[in-house]
């Protein structure tokens, strides 16, 4: 599936929560995304715009938002359709696109010195982004053990407008489950690639 198409299904999904700006949506890319997938904030509005011009959801301005005319934009009943039917496909491969290990694997015919650094450099990238996570992880498991939420989650908790929700929508505390199960994954692939860097730099260093 191309990534036009997977941004297109990503934003819809979106709008299946509750009704959203093109802000609102990068927004929620950047705080609960953050670990697992990407959008500019350039390929959300087209985007936007094509679902608008495909009858998957409509635009209207927000009569609360005075002089900015904040647009919001609502998923119809056949956008919920086509996300639910795409929700039922297999998903593709993970597409693997790491920058630093393609310079790596490049760097062979270059120094060890080069190689050396760029181990580093990522271990170090790697480790900072490590720290982030495991941060985030605490604030989800104090949210789900205490209904006195942090700040961290406000913003999250009001984008997603839970008191707005049907009931036959799952809680919020499953909510907060899925959430936090998302970021074990980001955190057991980040920890794999801290190990590699551990196993392959004293390697690279004692290399004659």
């Amino acid at each position: 599936m191309a990534r036009k198409a997977r941004t297109h299904f990503a934003i819809l999904g979106l709008l299946c929560w509750k009704p959203m700006s093109g802000y609102d949506i990068k927004k929620m890319v950047e705080v609960a995304f953050a670990y697992f997938w990407s959008e500019s904030y350039g390929q959300i509005f087209p985007v936007l715009n094509r679902l608008v011009d495909d009858g998957l959801a409509t635009k209207e301005i927000d009569p609360a938002s005075g002089g900015r005319r904040r647009q919001v934009f609502t998923v119809t009943s056949a956008g919920r359709k086509i996300f639910e039917e795409w929700l039922a496909l297999p998903s593709s491969m993970p597409q693997l696109r790491d920058e630093m290990k393609l310079k790596f694997f490049l760097s062979s015919r270059t120094t060890k010195a080069e190689g050396i650094r760029l181990l580093e450099e990522y271990g170090e990238q790697q480790q900072e982004h490590l720290e982030m996570l495991q941060e985030s992880e605490v604030i989800l498991k104090t949210a789900m053990k205490s209904e006195d939420l942090p700040e961290e989650l406000v913003y999250l908790i009001n984008t997603l407008g839970w008191s707005e929700k049907p009931a036959k929508i799952q809680s919020e505390a499953y909510e907060l489950l899925i959430f936090y199960l998302t970021l074990r994954s980001g955190i057991l692939v980040t920890e794999a690639r801290i190990a590699w860097v551990e196993e392959v730099l004293p390697i690279l260093k004692k290399e004659n």
